[in-house]
């Protein structure tokens, strides 16, 4: 959930966006539902404008002006729809539009890739930026002071070229800037309307009070070669200003990523006092009290009462610490929303508690799905990196978090002789579960702190006991003992880790590995490997038939590769799965016809292979994402299939009848459906040891 927005004239209603995916709430966030019908690439004017842009997966130009409820195909003449690759609005006339175009390779590049409309992207204009062909354009920025003053940012060079006509003539403003670091944004000065600021890679922070023609650093104090990754002003008293330095959510040394400026970022000085050095995402004010403010960060939300003098976490209830997005209500600043990687938390006491508030909201990344090999009713689903368990095929799920708070998940693997007992991979070692995911434990005796970070774990059929786990900055290590201790392994050579582990089910004695670009065979429980491909490109998945463990399959960008002798061999598998442009995700086999193969694929779906993968047929009906990470079947009914997606779990086969989990307690005048609490007219009773239940409530709640 990168990004929250509070209607300023009526706070109850709300809009989420999660990159694909817009969700509105009329409630407060009780409440949500999905409103862009398959739009994505979403571009608003402003936080509290009601216009909208969006393409659909085809290429088609959208436009809605009731905020997402409705939307409207737009002709687009004079521009080729499919290949605009961000959208930038005049923030004072959204009606004028300013389209980015992207390359064949996917990049921004233009030398003439950039148009404009004026007429809400019915017709379309290109300019003359200037450019030569193969510079990158990182962004295009709108002064909204001068909204006719426009920039355009260029990687690598630390080119800016301005307009001050709307985009009719350009000039190169960099002179001044430091040479060969680019450009990360541009931030305009809320004193004065020709200033803004520009952030550069490695070289701090530089200021213009003349719209660009001449240029200033302001890095005193600031680290130096650190890169700046975030840039704000305080709204209440503009020359106060912060600068967050660093990419990732490592701690430095020194302290905090954070520094702060009080004269205009002439002197910055290291913020202090934040707990355990938290590393900060960004930096929020109360719209009321200007010496009120919130960070977000790795570990939640900071808040500070006296200006960042001191600082106390506000995480109560606020079950994702990752926190993206932090939008306070402007009218009453104690009501405020959280977007996390597991979706929203609201709270009404300015931060003191939360509660998850995501009904409705289905668009989550799901990596990895797995099934309960004797109940197949019951899946688990890793999603932004929360465990997720479903009783029900996939018609509700509930996030397993105790003893996983806090801890990033990529993988999960079911004990298949005692599906009850999981095992999690996550950046905090592995956890085990013996309850079906309801409570975990770490297991990390033997890993080294480098270890921690997991990334696949794979388990011995046939000795479910024998575990085997990938880290990502450590190697291979293996567990005879059901994770209670772990041993290091040989590992195949990689910068990045094994990414992916499947053992045969008939000698479990051999494994395969994939690393970035190669994969690699063990016939000795990983005592030692041997490389047994080397294709162009990544391996991003791996499988091998179970029928005829002999034979393995590769999946690759635009390709799936079979090999019929463990490896010593591979062939293409490329029949219908189109072009290189489309990774091969996931493979899964029907468990009873083990020929018939299914494949998940980033951009095309899941493909369909009758014929142990010589030719595929998509199968994609009703499949809502096309980016597909995970695919599993039902063993018992293989008719039945789930598929991960970037916009949650999809399930293909026949339709069954709904249920409804209803639970009645004896002396309770409530009862629950599905979770969710419903009034009885009288309580159950045990007569003459009978129990007695009110039906008429019963019937209501089942349709009758």
């Amino acid at each position: 959930m990168y990004n929250i927005v509070i209607d300023p004239e009526n706070p109850s209603r709300l809009s989420a966006y999660t990159g694909d995916s817009v969700f509105h709430s009329t409630d407060g966030g009780e409440n949500w539902r999905e409103v862009n019908a398959g739009i994505a690439n979403i571009t608003t004017a402003s936080s509290s404008s009601s216009i909208l842009y969006g393409k659909s997966p085809d290429g088609a130009f959208f436009r809605s002006t009731d905020n997402g409820d409705h939307w409207t195909a737009v002709n687009a003449a004079g521009i080729v729809t499919a290949d605009i690759g961000a959208i930038v609005v005049n923030p004072v006339t959204p009606r004028i539009l300013y389209a980015l175009m992207v390359s064949p390779q996917g990049y921004l590049t233009y030398g003439s890739g950039v148009f404009r409309s004026v007429d809400s992207g019915n017709h379309w204009t290109q300019l003359a930026t200037g450019l030569a062909q193969g510079d990158d354009i990182i962004s295009l920025a709108i002064n909204p002071h001068m909204p006719t003053a426009l920039y355009i940012v260029i990687n690598e060079t630390a080119g800016i070229i301005r307009s001050m006509d709307g985009g009719d003539h350009w000039m190169n403003v960099s002179a001044g800037l430091p040479e060969g670091d680019g450009i990360r944004s541009l931030v305009f000065d809320t004193r004065i309307s020709a200033g803004l600021y520009a952030v550069t890679g490695s070289h701090g922070i530089f200021h213009s009070t003349d719209s660009g023609d001449h240029w200033e650093a302001k890095n005193a104090g600031l680290p130096q070669g650190e890169s700046l990754v975030g840039f704000i002003i305080d709204p209440s008293a503009p020359a106060t200003m912060y600068a967050i330095v660093g990419y990732d959510y490592s701690v430095s040394p020194d302290g905090t990523n954070l520094f702060r400026s009080t004269d205009g970022g002439s002197q910055w000085t290291r913020m202090h006092g934040i707990p355990n050095d938290a590393y900060i995402g960004s930096v929020v004010f109360d719209p009321k009290t200007s010496s009120t403010l919130y960070l977000t960060s790795g570990e939640g939300i900071l808040r500070s009462t006296d200006r960042g003098v001191t600082w106390a976490t506000r995480n109560v209830g606020l079950d994702d610490l990752r926190v993206i997005a932090l939008a306070i209500d402007s009218d009453t600043p104690s009501h405020m929303y959280a977007g996390t990687q597991s979706g929203v938390f609201r709270t009404v006491d300015g931060g003191k508690t939360w509660t998850e508030t995501n009904t409705g909201i289905t668009d989550m990344n799901v990596t990895v799905l797995a099934v309960n090999p004797l109940i197949p009713s019951t899946l688990y689903a890793v999603a932004q990196n929360r465990v997720f368990r479903s009783v029900n095929g996939g018609t509700s799920w509930s996030m397993l978090d105790g003893g996983l708070a806090g801890a990033n998940a990529a993988g999960i693997v079911i004990n298949p002789r005692t599906p009850s007992i999981l095992y999690a991979a996550t950046d905090d070692g592995v956890f085990r579960s013996m309850d079906s995911g309801s409570h975990w434990t770490a297991m990390n005796s033997g890993l080294t702190q480098k270890g921690l970070n997991t990334r696949a774990l794979a388990i011995n059929p046939r000795t479910p006991a024998t575990i085997y786990c990938s880290t990502r900055y450590d190697g291979l290590f293996r567990s005879f003992n059901s994770g209670t201790t772990w041993t290091a392994i040989d590992t195949p050579p990689s910068d990045y880790g094994v990414s992916c582990l499947v053992v045969d089910p008939i000698s479990p004695s051999t494994l395969y590995a994939n690393t970035e670009g190669r994969v690699y065979r063990s016939t000795n429980s990983g005592t030692s490997w041997t490389m047994v491909l080397n294709p162009k490109g990544a391996v991003n998945s791996l499988a091998i038939n179970p029928a005829v463990p002999s034979t393995v399959y590769a999946g690759t960008w635009g390709n799936a590769l079979r090999s019929a002798n463990k490896g010593a061999t591979w062939a293409a598998m490329n029949m219908g799965l189109a072009s290189n442009s489309q990774c091969v995700m996931s493979i899964a086999f029907d468990p009873v016809t083990p020929a018939t193969m299914y494949a998940g694929t980033e951009g095309r779906g899941v493909l369909r292979s009758p014929n142990n993968g010589t030719t595929w047929t998509a199968m994609n009906t009703g499949l809502g994402n096309a980016n597909v990470r995970s695919v599993v079947i039902n063993p018992r009914t293989p008719s039945i299939l789930y598929a991960g997606t970037d916009g949650g779990v999809f399930r293909y086969g026949p339709v069954s009848a709904s249920t409804k989990v209803i639970q009645l307690k004896i002396g309770s005048t409530t009862m629950h459906v599905d979770g969710k609490a419903v009034p009885l007219e009288a309580a159950p009773i045990i007569m003459n040891s009978r129990t007695l239940i009110p039906l008429r409530s019963l019937i209501e709640t089942l349709g009758g």
